[in-house]
Order: C-alpha cells, then structure tokens, then sequence
C-alpha cells in the first residue's frame, strides 16, 4: 500500500473535493433537517454536526449501529483532524454515519432521505417506459441480447446522473439527464458481455448505486439477463442503512418493484410481475454487507467479499461513489490501467459510472485531452461517463 497514490483530501483549495466537504455536506445536513419533522434533540445534533464539519475535528461516535466495531476502527485515525485534512473517502461515510446517529436511526429505522427518494422514484417512472418499451420492441424482433443489454446498460449508465446528494429531487435530480455517445470516454461493455457468454450461466452481481431513474434501469438490466438465461442467479448489493442521500437499500429495491408491478404501462408492469417472481422463486436476490456503507477501499476488503464474489460471471459495479471506492479515492493517474488501479478482482468487474469526483483511471490520452479541451469541469459535472472492464483476478 506504500506506493499508491495519496487519497483526495478536502484541503485541496480549489477542487471540488474542498467544496464538497465544505460546502455540500452541510448544505445536505440542512436539506436533511428540512426534508423531516425532527424532535428539538435532533435538530440540535445535526446543527453540531454542521458546526463540526465548519470549525471542528473528526470525533468518535457515541451512538451504537450494527457495526459499531468496525466504525471505531474506521474513526480512531482521524480523530483530532479537520473534516478538510481527513481522506475525502471516509469523510463522506463518516458524515453520513453521523447524520443517523443524530436524528435516532438506530432506534426509528427512519430513513432520513426518505423523502428525497421518493421525488426521485415518481421521475424515474416515465424514462423507465421508455426504455422497457424499446427493448421489448426489440426482444419480440429477435435483436441480440448483447445489442439489448448495451441499450439498457446505457439507461443504467446514464441514470448515474440523478444524484440526490448533488442535486436535490425538487431541482429535477440531476445537472442533466441527457445520453451521448461523444461523452463515453470508456466502453468496454462488449467485452464484459462476451466474457460473460464464454461460461456457462453463471451468477451476475449488480452493486447498486442510487435509487431512482438508476436503480429502474439495473432492474431492468437483471430482467433481460434473467429472461435471455444470460445468468443463473442476479445477486443486488445494496446498502445495509442510509448513504449518499439515494443510495438504494433493500426497502428502496423493494419499494422500486412494486412501482413497476402497479404501473399502468404494460412493458413495465410485465417487468415487475417478472422481477417479483424472480424474487419468489430465488433467481433474484437482495443482499447487503457492511463493506459496501464502510469507509474501506476495494483493496482494503474483507475475505468475506471475494467469497460471496468468487462464482461470479460478471460484477456490475454502479456509480460514481463505488467506483471511487473501488480506486481507493486516490489520485491515479487518468490514464493508468484500470486493473492497475483497482489492484484484482475475485471475478471479471465492469464498473459503470458518470463522473462527479475528481477520480478517474484508464481513460486513453487522447480521450483525456478531448474532455478536457471540451469541458473545463468534466470530471464532476455527471455530464461524462465511463465503463470500464477488467478481467484481472487475483
């Protein structure tokens, strides 16, 4: 690990990193308070939070999650530094954990971003039939499922853009819900997909990112593998308590599916009702691990996720927060090997991510100067996308 690059930090004046954690933390800590009916003992522990994040140092945690354990190991090396000078990385978990610990989530099981989410599932609604439309037309056509699945990892690629922790559900969800090719700067989804037809069926792991216009269209993605039999299990990682503002928990993967099931556009309620009985009969599973709501990078992970990985055909990492995991949040060079970058994989991973960080590997140098001759704020506008595929195992 000596040689890795360092990790962004918040006291990096001048980038996005340093407005983020001085900025956009406690403007989402205000939202939060906002968005809910807190008791007076509430509100004034998300108030110190914020004076906290403004004038104080990292802290260790007084209330007690599930993990508590594993979170005083995460905080202890950063106790005593500013939120600027600790890795940007842990900042934004350690913020969120504190954001639950200060409105009782432990005791309530409420979710904070509740409201947040369910603006943004009411505006995923249309694109969602939109899509599932599309790719029915071309499934009754008999168009290939690799063309198929490119389309629909295109909605779940692009769908990254709604991020509710940038840009809250009342502003529309995202800086621009808009596909373009010329903004691809990576696709190295033919060469997942053909990996993946080489063996047979196998198990394929989605890790999910936000909830939303996203998570319809990864659904929509683990209906196609299911029903073309491209796989013989879709396992959904999701987040075990509230991150990121919109990332998707079990509950939000179940709310989801039964929006799609009651809708009144046939394509979408047929995905549903499929989707459901995927679930009833096993072929589709919901699972969640501490790892995926830690402060640890890829490289860091415990043993306990390359076991649950190990059979897989294909893990389909999403987002822009898991894909800065899976890079440790470090400052690699944009062109370095992906599989450079994210050290082995315990099976072949595609990660597919808009760019909201300033984060970024395996990207060719022409492509680099492209975007960067093209977009002056490229690499955190979610207005640029890659998806990259490595088939490195350790």
């Amino acid at each position: 690990m000596a040689n890795l690059p360092e990790p962004l930090r918040g006291n990096e004046l001048g980038t996005f990193t340093h407005h983020s954690v001085a900025v956009r933390l406690p403007e989402i800590a205000r939202r939060v308070v906002a968005d809910n009916n807190f008791d007076p003992t509430a509100t004034d522990a998300v108030d110190t939070l914020i004076g906290d994040i403004e004038h104080g140092t990292i802290k260790a945690l007084t209330a007690s999650g599930p993990d508590q354990s594993d979170w005083d190991s995460y905080v202890a090396p950063h106790v005593g530094l500013s939120w600027l000078d600790a890795p940007w990385f842990f900042v934004e978990l350690y913020f969120y954990r504190r954001i639950l610990d200060a409105v009782g989530y432990w005791d309530t099981g409420q979710d904070p971003f509740r409201r947040q989410k369910i603006l943004g599932l009411e505006q995923a609604i249309a694109p969602g039939r939109t899509t599932i439309s599309n790719v029915d037309a071309g499934y009754a056509r008999g168009v290939s499922t690799d063309f198929l699945l490119v389309q629909l990892t295109d909605a779940a690629l692009w769908g990254n853009q709604v991020d509710l922790s940038l840009w809250p559900a009342e502003d529309g969800g995202a800086a621009a819900m808009d596909s373009h090719d010329e903004r691809l700067l990576v696709d190295q989804r033919p060469p997942a997909i053909r990996s993946l037809r080489d063996r047979q069926p196998p198990p394929v792991d989605i890790v999910l990112d936000n909830a939303g216009a996203e998570l319809v269209a990864d659904l929509l993605v683990a209906d196609l593998l299911l029903r073309s039999d491209l796989t013989s299990l879709i396992r959904l990682h999701a987040k075990a308590y509230p991150v990121f503002v919109s990332d998707a928990m079990p509950s939000d993967v179940r709310e989801t599916m039964r929006h799609l099931a009651a809708d009144t556009n046939p394509h979408l309620r047929n995905a549903g009702d499929r989707l459901a009985t995927e679930l009833n009969i096993g072929r589709l599973e919901v699972i969640t691990a501490p790892f995926w709501v830690s402060p640890l990078e890829w490289r860091a992970r415990p043993g306990s996720i390359d076991e649950a990985l190990a059979d897989s055909g294909l893990v389909i990492v999403k987002g822009d927060a898991n894909y800065r995991r899976l890079l440790g949040d470090r400052h690699w060079g944009f062109t370095t090997p992906f599989a450079e970058a994210i050290g082995g994989s315990p099976a072949p991973l595609l990660a597919l991510r808009t760019l909201k960080s300033e984060v970024a590997a395996g990207i060719g140098a022409d492509e680099v100067a492209r975007a960067e001759a093209t977009d002056s704020k490229w690499l955190v506008n979610g207005r640029w996308a890659m998806a990259c595929f490595s088939q490195t195992q350790l």
